[in-house]
Parts: structure tokens; C-alpha cells; sequence
């Protein structure tokens, strides 16, 4: 199991249950950087049960096989985590979810950590959990459980710690955002862009592909290019081109690596993700870190992110699914040269004020000292961010 390599005579132990990429994603994005930032850090020692799902395509979403895989990996997973329950010994297990089929195994490892007498941290991974209690439907059932039995439950939105607060005791729920890097400083580029619209994740149904294609098939902008960077498949691809048009100016880049992202993203004009669902998402924070004007979706943390009800918005938010208004938001950021500057102006503000990993990291790390014992008690509710 890697472990960060940290020098301290007595530093917390802490067991983190997470996965890593590769593939890629968002929670282990959170993990590569709270390890990253964790290496100059004394204070705590961290060993690592990598669960990330490698025996199937990240587009592919057949339940049958996630099932069927994830029950053989998740015999394996638990029997590592025991192990290391066993030989690492540590003060704070950090079990970070999804949720969706995971309930069931997220609550055998915390009744472990209850019966090894060792405190934990459910830190759950998605914007989705109002709607999930509301249905009261096996995916909650499968949650509710796990929620009872853990010391602190984190969440990612605002929505999401209010429904909880309504099941739970209020002092056991924390809300804590998602982190960045510092920005690099930008590269200047030695051949100019064309204006573009960017679009950075997986190129999957739930992200609103198909309305994004249909909103750009009704702009039919002139000179403006829609690029899409991420795992997909051919024939969606193909699909989705369809939808589009054949007039249409759409670039399918394919997965990047992060240098190269980066660099697309310090090209682009706008950058939009038409999600149906989310939590707390990276590429959010990362068009936000350098500068861009975001249009996005109403749904988990990204309202709170982008200030979308404040008097000085950082982005705009659309409802999902909606392609009139993605087609009207984007016609107003691609005719507004002011507009996108002082969009993507209060946005990298906002990063640098609240979710650098110097902020975010300094109050987990405060947190795993409240829980794991170690006399360093700080209050469940200073950790909670706020709106900003």
C-alpha cells in the first residue's frame, strides 16, 4: 500500500480508502492532491487502499457488470483494508464514496472501523443526496446505514448538508469543498487561438452531451469552435456529431493528460459542462482557477461555486437538460468580450480566497485531528465554508 513518506515522531495515522487514477475522476483527482499536499506535512502519516474500478470502461455504465465486478473487487478491497486495519493501525479511517451501489460495502468497512474502536470520516462524493433520501429507495437504504455509523459525515454542497442535518445529529455533519493546486503561472501562446468553447470531462450521456450538441447545431456560430476532451466512445461520437450537423465546428480531442488539459484550457474562451448531476466538479474549479468564463448546470455545489445567486456571479447556471436556455447562455458569453473578462476575473478571486489546497487540506487536517483525538478539538461547524 503506498504511504506518504511523512517525519514526525508520533504523527496521526490516518487510513484512506479511496480510489486513484487511473481512470480518471473526481474523486481520485481530491486523493492525488490531499496526498500531494500531505507530503510536507508532519503532522499526519496516510496509508492508502486504492479502490479505484479497472475491470471496465469508464463509459461503460451497464449495471450487470458493475455489479458483477464490483462485488469480486470489493471482496478484495475489504480483505486490504482489514489488513491494513490490522498493521497500520490507525487513529482516522477517511472512507471516501460515490455512493450509488457502494452503501452496502461502505458499511461493512465503517462497522469494522466501529468495532476496532477506531473513529471515522464518510466523505461523500456527489450533489445527488437530496434527491436520493427523498426517494427513500434502495440507493438511500443502502447509505443510511453507513451515515449512521460513521463519526463525521462530509458532504460537498449546501443542499446536500441540509437534507443530512434532517437525518443526523447536526455536529456530525461537515461540509468541505473540493481543492486546486495554486494556478502555474499562464503560458503565452506562440500562435493565436481560434475563439472556442471547451468542454473537459467524460464524454458519457449524464453529462449533457446530447443537449450541448444541440444547443451549438442552433447557435451555427461563425468562427467559433466547440471542443470536447475526455474518454468516450467512437460511436457516441459519431452519434453525437450527428447531432450537430455536419456544418458544425466540433473537435473530439480525446483524453488528455493533465499538462495538456491545462493548456487547452488556458486557450479557451468559455468552458461549459451541461451535467445533469454532480458534486463538487474539478474541471469547475480548474476553468475557474484560470479565468474562464464557465456556464454550467443547477445542480450539486456548483451554484455555491459560481456565486449564481449572489450579486457579483462568477458563471452563469442553466437547468439541466435545458438546450434553449445552454444555447441562449452560450450566444451571451460568445457576444460579451466584457462579460467573459469580469466572469472569469471574480472566478480566480474565488479560487485563490477558498479553494486553494492551502485552505481546503488545512481544514481536513483539522478535522482529522478533531476526530482522530489527538487534543487539536476543532468545531464541526468552523469547518463548514460557507457561501464565501
Amino acid at each position: 500500500m503506498p504511504k506518504v513518506p511523512l517525519h514526525s515522531r508520533n504523527p496521526l495515522r490516518v487510513l484512506l480508502v479511496s480510489p486513484l487514477p487511473p481512470p480518471s475522476g473526481g474523486i481520485g483527482r481530491w486523493a492525488v492532491l490531499a496526498l500531494g499536499w500531505l507530503k510536507t506535512k508532519p503532522e499526519a502519516s496516510v496509508s492508502l487502499v486504492d479502490t479505484a474500478p479497472r475491470w471496465r470502461a469508464v463509459e461503460d455504465l451497464k449495471l450487470w457488470k458493475r455489479a458483477a465486478g464490483g462485488v469480486l473487487q470489493g471482496l478484495r478491497d475489504a480483505w486490504r483494508t482489514v489488513v491494513q486495519f490490522l498493521v497500520f493501525r490507525p487513529h482516522v479511517l477517511h472512507l471516501n464514496t460515490s455512493a450509488q451501489l457502494r452503501g452496502p460495502w461502505d458499511t461493512g468497512i465503517l462497522a469494522v472501523a466501529a468495532l476496532m474502536r477506531v473513529p471515522s470520516i464518510y466523505h461523500i462524493h456527489m450533489g445527488r443526496l437530496p434527491e436520493v433520501m427523498a426517494r427513500n429507495g434502495g440507493e438511500w437504504w443502502g447509505l443510511r446505514w453507513a451515515l449512521a455509523l460513521a463519526d463525521r459525515v462530509v458532504v460537498l454542497d449546501q443542499a446536500s448538508e441540509q437534507a443530512l442535518k434532517r437525518f443526523l445529529p447536526s455536529q456530525q455533519v461537515v461540509r468541505l469543498p473540493n481543492a486546486i493546486a495554486p494556478p502555474p503561472v499562464a503560458n503565452a501562446h506562440s500562435e493565436p487561438e481560434p475563439p472556442n468553447v471547451l468542454y473537459l470531462g467524460h464524454v458519457v450521456p449524464s453529462k449533457g452531451m446530447r443537449e450541448l450538441m444541440g444547443a451549438w447545431r442552433q447557435l451555427c456560430p461563425q468562427g467559433w469552435r466547440l471542443r470536447l476532451a475526455g474518454l468516450g466512445s467512437a460511436a457516441y461520437r459519431k452519434e453525437l456529431l450527428g447531432i450537430a450537423g455536419a456544418e458544425a465546428q466540433v473537435e473530439f480531442l480525446g483524453d488528455l493528460s493533465p499538462e495538456v488539459a491545462w493548456r487547452h484550457m488556458q486557450a479557451a474562451d468559455i468552458c461549459v459542462l451541461p451535467t445533469y448531476t454532480e458534486g463538487f466538479p474539478n474541471v469547475i474549479l480548474e476553468a475557474m482557477a484560470a479565468g474562464k468564463a464557465v456556464i454550467s448546470t443547477r445542480v450539486g455545489a456548483i451554484p455555491e461555486m459560481l456565486d449564481a445567486d449572489g450579486e457579483e456571479p462568477c458563471g452563469l447556471v442553466i437547468a439541466p437538460r435545458d438546450v434553449g436556455a445552454l444555447a441562449d447562455g452560450l450566444r451571451e458569453l460568445m457576444g460579451n468580450f466584457r462579460l467573459r473578462e469580469a466572469l472569469g476575473r471574480r472566478a480566480h478571486a474565488k479560487v485563490l480566497r477558498c479553494y486553494t489546497t492551502d485552505v481546503v487540506f488545512g481544514q481536513l487536517l483539522s478535522l482529522w485531528r478533531g476526530v482522530g483525538g489527538e487534543g487539536h478539538n476543532v468545531g464541526v461547524q468552523n469547518l463548514s465554508p460557507g457561501t464565501h
